[in-house]
């Protein structure tokens, strides 16, 4: 008997595996499952706070990304209604998720920079999974699952949250489950960009030293989850896409490069600002190179150009998890584009070679 697991239809989003695909009108999925930032949302830089990068901001976050990965099945997506409401007691901060169908799950975090912060403790869990279940051809089925989390990080950049969580998805019905006890380690990640409410956290009750040691250097050969998200002729198209590729990984003092190649859906060169030996915040003014997948030409024999065109980040951030290594990122496509105005958010998932 064999298994394998990913998010169910409570994430509304597209499975994929190494290929893109489209969500929405043009596509497989319901008309909303995703969107763009909600109306009456604030940013940092523009809700009369603190700009840029300076601490994180409590309040309700909307206009999601969310993908996981469990080594056999991806899926990712935009999700309509799915949020993550930050909320902080002294030196906890607390991450409440809630997906798309209104599960929700809460994880406590605990500062480490007044942008970074590490899992608390392990134990909760992510639900919304699902579990393909074969027990020989022809005699396959799926059972719900949920995402045991172990380890994880938040951190904050530029009025974006981003989450990564690392774990294993299991059947929760039974002690052993409709396909046995085996688990399947898995990954989880979730960034949202537009706040409502709330008033700037504190960071460590100390200030944070300079890291006293360099990010895990070197290479990595990594897996891309990349949405796409427009409006086109009045019709909402979301895109999802991914491939894989080889990042390097640089540091000089606090400086870090980020060299991404050999992915068709994204590419090019970050430079971050360490904050820990495991996490960095993207400087500003970064920009990544990605094609246009909007709009979609079903049936036409046209489509959108595979030129890889100019994507300037509105927000990134590095944050080791255990061995896995999540580069995330968030902006709108160029005004030179042919997708000039569309919405792009993604994480690159990696492993050290």
């Amino acid at each position: 008997m064999t298994r394998s697991g990913t998010l169910g239809s409570a994430f509304a989003i597209l499975l994929f595996a190494g290929c893109g695909g489209a969500i929405g009108d043009a596509g497989g999925g319901p008309p909303d499952s995703g969107g763009p930032p909600d109306s009456g949302t604030q940013r940092d830089s523009d809700s009369g706070g603190t700009p840029g990068n300076d601490a994180f901001w409590l309040g309700t976050y909307t206009g999601c990304a969310v993908g996981a990965d469990d080594n056999s099945l991806n899926s990712a997506g935009f999700v309509s209604g799915a949020s993550i409401t930050l909320a902080q007691s002294g030196q906890t901060l607390t991450a409440t998720y809630v997906d798309g169908e209104g599960a929700v799950s809460s994880f406590e975090f605990t500062p480490t920079t007044s942008t970074t912060a590490t899992l608390a403790s392990a134990g909760k869990t992510v639900p919304g999974f699902v579990i393909s279940c074969t027990d020989g051809p022809g005699d396959s089925w799926v059972v719900p699952g949920v995402m045991g989390v172990e380890a994880g990080a938040l951190t904050y950049d530029d009025g974006t949250v981003f989450v990564t969580l690392l774990g294993d998805v299991q059947d929760p019905q039974t002690d052993a489950g409709e396909c046995g006890a085996t688990a399947l380690p898995s990954k989880f990640w979730a960034l949202c960009e537009d706040r409502q409410g709330g008033a700037p956290g504190t960071g460590p009750a100390d200030a944070a030293a300079p890291p006293a040691s360099d990010l895990p250097v070197g290479q990595y050969t990594c897996r891309s989850d990349v949405e796409t998200y427009d409006v086109v002729g009045g019709e909402k198209e979301y895109v999802t896409g991914g491939a894989t590729g080889t990042l390097t990984l640089t540091q000089t003092g606090t400086e870090v490069t980020a060299q991404y190649d050999g992915d068709s859906s994204i590419a090019g060169t970050m430079h971050l600002a360490a904050t820990t030996a495991t996490t960095a915040i993207a400087e500003e003014n970064q920009t990544l190179t990605a094609p246009c997948t909007v709009p979609i030409a079903l049936g036409t024999g046209g489509g959108p150009s595979p030129a890889p065109a100019t994507l300037p980040i509105a927000a990134g951030s590095v944050a080791v998890v255990g061995s896995t290594l999540f580069l995330s990122f968030a902006g709108t496509m160029d005004a030179s584009s042919s997708c000039s105005g569309a919405q792009m958010a993604g994480t690159l998932i990696c492993s050290k070679q």
